[in-house]
């Protein structure tokens, strides 16, 4: 079995020329993980790749809030944390099927999502929406619900990131996190929701993060055997993939061939991402001729991979499906599912709204705004925070997880504004659309209501709210 056929090159779609993909199909990689691009230009990529390879090419991509945060234009879906705050599986299955559909019609077989880690640390800055809940239970239990609504829909899932990124406040894609629970407390949280759903899973990403309380050795456990090892004895059978080999958490510690035998011996079976692929693929061949028990390691991952190819034969769905009426009907009612009022309202909604952003810079909150004036609200954009007489302040607040800013806060200056603001208008509302630790430290008088989510739906689930249409 090639080898090469284990490296899952990185693609961004509209930026990269799509004949360095071609050149790699054709040296023998077994498929691609894409970021952005439109609908179309993806669906053109993937069939594109797969007429060059004349041979079954697993796609992948980090659809977690469905495609729309990498693909514009396809439907927008609520994150992890708000189908949390839903409680509901009818929300996480019909957002894991939404998400499938798409997903395949634009030629993505194998959605890298759901994510179980857990919402176990406010300042850790890559989790926090991206998670169902800090309960281990809950967390598996809604995961398994969006998991069963990838199936309806066709595509593979993935869980992530074992053994779980919550507890940790650095990055991976900057440097190199440390989970330092002890393993009574690992198997209790982080390690439980893995446990419970590896069984009949897909696939399993794992994390960039040493766990000496799991391996003392203090590699990464995506270059242990460690992390496989527990997998299989829980007896999961699918795929075990590599988080992304370019990010700091491993690029800044090893070379990428030592990286790559590394997890490859200790029974990983993808390479996502890797720096430079093509290099790669000339070390892994290289080793799997010189080397017996690697290439049987090798072939071993390459069934696996042949496995998983055979369970995405279904036709895919038309490009119609793609951020079409039916889907955004369907979604809409998620996002209002998804709302949730941290502290309740004082009183009935008003008819008149000032409305500013703390964090200043263009307006994000558009479709706030908007929906509020459908409902005959009259709103005023105030950007120095200052309400007048009859109008009830709303500050819109955005923050959320991003990769490589290594941080997930309102800055100083915002969180003074925002202070500032609802001090001086008692029974003002603090809107976020985003992380609902920033409504931590209001002022006691201040109303706080989070749809975890900046989508425009989300935003016209927030003013439904606000107003008191969904009570009706």
């Amino acid at each position: 079995m090639d080898p090469a056929r284990l490296v899952f090159p990185g693609f961004t779609v509209g930026k990269q020329d799509p004949r360095e993909a071609e050149d790699l199909v054709r040296l023998g990689v077994g498929g691609f993980c894409l970021y952005r691009g439109t609908p179309r230009t993806v669906a053109a990529l993937t069939a594109r790749l797969r007429r060059a390879a004349k041979r079954p090419l697993l796609i992948c991509a980090d659809y977690e809030e469905g495609a729309w945060v990498h693909v514009p234009g396809s439907t927008p879906l609520p994150t992890s944390l708000g189908v949390g705050a839903s409680g509901s599986e009818a929300v996480a299955r019909e957002k894991g099927r939404i998400t499938a559909r798409e997903a395949r019609a634009m030629g993505v077989d194998w959605v890298l999502a759901p994510v179980l880690d857990l919402l176990s640390e406010p300042k850790n800055p890559i989790v926090n929406l991206r998670a169902f809940s800090d309960d281990p239970k809950e967390a598996a239990r809604l995961a398994k619900a969006f998991l069963s609504g990838l199936r309806d829909g066709g595509a593979l899932g993935c869980l992530k990131h074992f053994p779980g990124h919550g507890s940790t406040t650095e990055d991976s894609h900057l440097d190199l996190p440390t989970v330092r629970a002890p393993l009574a407390l690992l198997k209790k949280r982080e390690l439980a929701p893995f446990k419970a759903l590896a069984r009949g899973a897909d696939a399993v990403m794992l994390g960039h993060l040493v766990v000496p309380a799991l391996d003392r050795s203090r590699l990464p456990i995506t270059l242990s055997a460690f992390g496989p090892k527990l997998l299989r004895r829980w007896g999961f059978r699918g795929l075990i993939a590599s988080d992304a080999l370019d990010m700091g958490a491993i690029a800044k510690h090893w070379g990428e061939r030592d990286a790559a035998l590394l997890a490859l011996r200790g029974g990983t079976d993808i390479l996502l991402v890797p720096q430079d692929a093509r290099s790669l693929v000339a070390e892994l061949r290289v080793e799997a001729s010189r080397d017996a028990a690697f290439a049987k390691r090798c072939a071993e991952a390459g069934r696996r991979l042949d496995a998983a190819l055979a369970r995405v034969q279904s036709p895919r769905p038309p490009m119609s499906v793609v951020g079409g009426a039916a889907h955004r009907l369907r979604a809409a009612p998620l996002f209002r599912a998804c709302a949730a009022w941290m502290r309740p309202p004082f009183g009935p909604a008003p008819e008149r709204v000032a409305y500013f952003e703390p964090q200043g810079g263009p307006l994000q909150g558009a479709a706030f705004v908007a929906a509020m004036r459908r409902s005959r609200v009259v709103v005023r954009v105030a950007r120095d925070g200052k309400s007048r007489k009859g109008e009830a302040l709303v500050a819109g607040i955005f923050v959320g997880p991003r990769a490589y800013s290594g941080r997930i806060r309102l800055d100083e200056k915002a969180r003074a504004r925002l202070s500032a603001a609802l001090r001086a208008a008692p029974g003002a509302c603090a809107v976020s659309f985003g992380s609902p630790f920033v409504l931590s430290r209001l002022p006691p008088k201040a109303e706080a209501l989070c749809v975890y989510s900046r989508a425009d739906a989300a935003q016209a689930a927030a003013a439904a709210h606000f107003l008191g249409e969904l009570d009706e």
